[in-house]
């Protein structure tokens, strides 16, 4: 069972050139959320629009990008979870109405989307996809009723906060003339906006906004979203803020180390959930091995607090996409041996720390630690710089049923220890990763039963 949508969102409008090379650019340092598909919605009154399956260097290229003309758009790269796989679920979603064009890019849940959705039926409306996205453009139209023209920040607004208050999501919405930001207020999904001498741009994450010259970067508060037009931008507060829930999966897995998510650098954040496994988790080794690319920084931690060097044990494919966000399991289990290769003379007679973000199914985990005992490993010790993931996401990341989660599977640490065939294995605890991020603020439902 899929649940909702961990993606990627980039648009704005800019000073003096076409907007697209550079909403290009913003997703392409965004494609490690999202690489099933990439999407350009951009113009001026008019709008042209472009998605299809594929990375975003190969749907939006740049023969693509040259034809596409104004100043103002939005992007987004998507990792499918609610809804379809095929290029119709492509974002962003465009539609007309009474003859003017508009369009959403969307990053998160909306937790009413099946009750809406089936009411909106009922009343007539017919539904080209299965995504919830779909159904939040089709509710804001229906509420207003006016040409999209017309649409204020205030109205759209008190619709999202009116209807989908427990969801999590990020959204970009495209109306003649404007750009509509708007952040949830529980603040589960990263925002943030930079005014730059090539326009003001509004991203999931503050790294994508490192290719534009001088800029000035500011992280959007939950309830907050932004206005933007050619003539300037306004930060509004659409929504009380609500209690903070922080999703802590963007710290341990899916933000790049180079962004700053929920006011902390995420590389800093991950080598100190390798410290803090160390202190808690010590086991004597000749070598620590990181699983590229998001085990690196903890794995670095965790060296520097065992004083156990750090050796590149395992060589990763750049070429080879993330297995987490692919949208089936067989096609993340044939990835790993393409993804990730061992290094046979660093690792070969040694005792192996081997340290990864998080072990959600234990299928990659396993292969992992047979491919280090093929080239000759001594022992391999497994070590989790996240606690075990024991729940489903309701709010944006893939987490698969309860039964395929490997942590539900046993009954304790050693069963799970068995499955990977690792000589130890240990998790950071909750109360680690709550001592290293806070008590209050941060969703840590994944990591806890019901």
């Amino acid at each position: 069972m899929k649940f909702s949508e961990e993606c990627g969102i980039f648009g704005g409008v800019s000073t003096n050139y076409p907007v697209a090379p550079l909403i290009q650019q913003g997703l392409f340092v965004l494609q490690h959320r999202g690489q099933e598909s990439a999407g350009i919605c951009a113009g001026d009154k008019d709008l042209y629009i472009y998605k299809n399956k594929g990375l975003v260097m190969e749907v939006l290229n740049d023969r693509v990008i040259k034809n596409i003309r104004g100043k103002l758009g939005i992007g987004h790269v998507r990792y499918s979870t609610q809804g379809g796989s095929d290029s119709t679920h492509a974002q962003p979603y465009a539609v007309n109405y009474l003859g003017e064009k508009v369009a959403v890019a969307h990053n998160g849940n909306v937790k009413s989307a099946v009750d809406m959705r089936k009411k909106l039926e009922k009343q007539g409306e017919v539904f080209l996809t299965t995504s919830d996205t779909e159904m939040l453009l089709k509710k804001v139209i229906r509420e207003l009723c006016k040409t999209p023209s017309e649409w204020t920040f205030e109205e759209v607004g008190r619709i999202l906060t009116e209807n989908f208050t427990g969801g999590a999501w990020s959204i970009l919405f495209f109306v003649p003339g404007k750009i509509f930001a708007y952040r949830d207020p529980h603040g589960y999904r990263p925002m943030s906006l930079c005014e730059a001498e090539e326009g003001v741009f509004v991203s999931s994450e503050d790294t994508s906004f490192q290719m534009l010259e001088r800029h000035l970067v500011y992280h959007i508060e939950p309830g907050e979203g932004v206005e933007i037009t050619r003539d300037g931008y306004e930060i509004k507060r659409f929504a009380p803020e609500m209690p903070s829930k922080k999703c802590v999966f963007e710290q341990i897995y899916f933000a790049r180390p180079d962004s700053n998510v929920f006011g902390r650098n995420v590389y800093m954040s991950r080598v100190e959930l390798g410290r803090k496994c160390a202190i808690e988790n010590p086991v004597e080794a000749d070598i620590v091995v990181p699983v590229m690319e998001s085990g690196f920084a903890p794995a670095l931690g965790f060296s520097q607090q065992s004083g156990i060097p750090l050796q590149m044990g395992l060589m990763r494919n750049r070429f080879v996409g993330r297995t987490f966000i692919l949208p089936e399991q067989y096609m993340r289990q044939s990835s790993v041996r393409r993804k990730l290769t061992p290094i046979i003379d660093v690792v070969k007679d040694k005792r192996v720390i081997i340290i990864d973000d998080s072990i959600v199914r234990g299928t990659t985990s396993r292969e992992i630690v047979r491919m280090l005992r093929q080239a000759g490993a001594k022992e391999v010790h497994f070590r989790s710089a996240s606690p075990q993931i024991v729940n489903t996401c309701q709010w944006g990341v893939d987490i698969p049923t309860k039964k395929e989660l490997i942590a539900n599977k046993y009954e304790d640490v050693d069963g799970i220890r068995e499955f990977i065939e690792a000589d130890s294995l240990a998790y950071l605890s909750l109360e680690g990763l709550k001592e290293i991020f806070g008590h209050e603020g941060w969703c840590y439902s994944c990591l806890m039963h019901d």
